[in-house]
């Protein structure tokens, strides 16, 4: 039958209006021609093609359907890779959430807006002509703002991963008689709880006060603490300075310098990040073997804390001198606008959004990192004391440690590019296994300073996985709400920064004191730890892969439409340099909502077969 008139006018439709990850790959479907029966049929349809069945058998369709899903996954690895820099999202959603928040704050005043417009207008002009002053993205000086992030990443979590050598020292020198084991950890545990509970805060204080002001502010209590600390005669006084003052101090530096480095890159995003975070690596290598050092030399902590403190201080101060956001077209608004309640008041509700709160993806991860936390606290701070109940030397338990650290300078920066080509939640739950069997098999077992060596580099290199992956797997989890990723990394900090609290704590509950292996109990609880994180992420990759297929299927059925809406009378769809038989399309389309449908089914089958379905999530 010949095409009509009015399909020859309706022709430049679908092939423009596809999106390129809805590109169909028919290689696995044998093509099929229409007779004019099945054409006339299909000319009477108005909600859904004729099926056509290839003879397949059903391992083979099962096959087919899983290559057409990983070739789907293809296709969206440039977006999946970018939700992998979830620190860079989280500071341009802030950014762009504040400015917008000012820019409302500054239309209600007639003049400033005029005066915002002609700005906005020598802007645009500006950047039409090319001539930002400014150094360029991902250049020389943006390399050296990444060094400037390591360092605040050394002096804030590097000198916190020593804090093992400390807790053995208190532990046995009696230096304190008046504390028990408990006050020590708790002591520890503040640092951490601290840190990670006034993040947010500090996030809202960066774009309120600015960054050097509050690196500034940071630098002060990091000193004060440190250096206080060396001069406590009473459990109390550690409690406020070495816990409380320099927990204070980590949240003031460590978070303003990763909102500031994405400000410098766009190509070299995950290579400017694994710098920083290498960073406490490296300080917890130097720091471990530096104090332990220090304390065998003087005899007891005093100059060790004294020398934490001064290398902290040089090291923040280089930060505060040479570390700075990019400038930009959109500059922060004036001081006297940022300190405004108004201003204030909108950025808290950028960084505390409690809708996220109620997110079943965001609540898995939450879980999934406190109880990674609480595994990685047991073990980072056990090492040392548990090589010295095995008969080996202080010494040797501080060069663990430091090895341990060592070993997460290479191990945490590489994770990010193992998570980009196996998928976040596979490369996350088989990193958590790995840890758990290496905590059961292998160190509970270890009686040797040559066996431990061999532990704490292999548990090293992966054992950072929590603080790694829980920025991107939020990301994942609001994929399609980004927007909302600043508050859900509000919420996760503060759920497990109570538990950071009492990691320290339940570590030394554990030991049983004149046992032959008194640690026997504390490692068995945190190879339980990273069990529980292997089975918490099959869930989470459970709902991951549930939210795509149902994206998919969404997908499927649109492009359904489009093509029932857009054939002619042959079966061909409407185009208007040639004709493309779309029996190839339509069979595709087809097999993924009837795939899709059946995955998709609420029963315990389809919930273990979305937990094992093989795409990248």
């Amino acid at each position: 039958m010949p095409t009509t008139s009015d399909d020859s006018s309706s022709k430049h439709s679908v092939a423009d209006s596809v999106e390129a990850n809805d590109t169909i790959s028919p290689y696995q479907i044998h093509a099929l021609h229409a007779t004019n029966t099945q054409t006339s049929q299909r000319s009477e349809q108005t909600s859904r093609l004729t099926r056509y069945r290839t003879g397949q058998s059903e391992l083979s369709r099962i096959l087919t359907g899983i290559r057409d899903d990983q070739q789907l996954d293809e296709q969206e690895d440039k977006s999946y890779k970018e939700r992998g820099e979830a620190e860079y999202i989280i500071a341009q959603e802030i950014d762009r959430a504040i400015s917008r928040n000012a820019s409302r704050a500054q239309s209600l005043d007639i003049e400033e807006q005029k005066s915002t417009q002609e700005s906005a207008i020598e802007e645009v002009l500006e950047k039409e002509e090319g001539n930002v002053d400014d150094y360029p993205t991902d250049g020389n000086f943006a390399w050296l703002m990444s060094i400037c992030a390591m360092l605040a990443s050394f002096s804030t979590w590097g000198a916190n991963a020593g804090y093992g050598v400390f807790l053995n020292y208190y532990l046995n020198s009696g230096t304190f008689p008046e504390a028990t084991e408990y006050d020590f950890a708790l002591i520890g545990g503040i640092v951490v709880f601290l840190a990670n509970f006034l993040s947010p805060y500090s996030a809202v204080l960066h774009k309120v006060l600015g960054l050097k002001l509050v690196f500034a502010l940071g630098l002060a209590f990091q000193t004060l603490g440190w250096i206080a600390a060396s001069f406590a005669t009473r459990v109390w006084h550690l409690y406020l300075s070495q816990g409380v003052a320099v927990g204070i101090s980590f949240s003031l530096i460590f978070i303003p310098s990763t909102l500031a480095l994405p400000t410098w890159f766009v190509e070299k995003r995950a290579t400017s990040m694994g710098i920083c975070v290498s960073g406490a690596g490296l300080g917890g290598l130097i720091f471990s073997l530096s104090v332990n050092k220090v304390i065998q030399d003087t005899g007891d902590q005093r100059w060790a804390l004294r020398m934490v403190g001064f290398v902290t201080l040089f090291a923040v101060a280089v930060v505060i001198l040479v570390m700075r956001p990019r400038r930009s077209l959109h500059p922060p608004p004036p001081m006297r606008q940022r300190l405004s309640r108004t201003f204030i008041k909108d950025s808290f509700k950028v960084i505390f959004d409690l809708r996220v709160v109620k997110n079943y993806g965001v609540q898995l991860v939450a879980l999934w990192f406190a109880i990674a936390l609480i595994g990685y606290t047991l073990m980072l701070f056990t090492v040392s004391s548990y090589a010295t109940s095995i008969g080996l030397s202080h010494e040797q338990g501080s060069a663990l440690t430091a090895i341990m650290n060592a070993a997460q300078v290479v191990g945490r920066p590489s994770m990010g590019a193992g998570a980009d080509r196996l998928g976040r939640s596979n490369f996350t739950a088989i990193i958590c296994l790995i840890i758990a069997i290496l905590l059961y098999a292998y160190w509970i077992n270890a009686k040797t300073y040559g066996e431990m060596i061999g532990f704490v580099v292999l548990v090293g290199f992966i054992v950072g996985v929590g603080s790694s992956m829980a920025q991107p797997l939020a990301a994942d989890v609001l994929q399609g709400e980004l927007e909302q990723l600043p508050a859900a990394w509000s919420s996760i900090n503060i759920f497990v920064s109570f538990f950071c609290l009492v990691s320290e704590v339940i570590a030394l509950a554990l030991v049983v004191k004149g046992a032959a292996n008194p640690y026997l109990h504390t490692q068995i609880f945190a190879g339980s730890c990273f069990t529980a994180c292997f089975l918490i992420m099959l869930v989470l990759r459970e709902h991951l892969v549930k939210k795509i297929l149902q994206s998919r299927l969404d997908a499927a059925k649109t492009k359904l439409d489009h093509i029932n809406g857009n054939v002619t009378t042959r079966g061909y769809l409407k185009d208007t340099d040639k004709d493309i038989n779309i029996e190839d399309e339509e069979e595709v389309l087809l097999d993924r909502v009837e795939r899709y449908e059946h995955l998709l089914r609420r029963s315990v089958f389809a919930f273990f077969g979305r937990i094992v379905y093989p795409i990248k999530v």
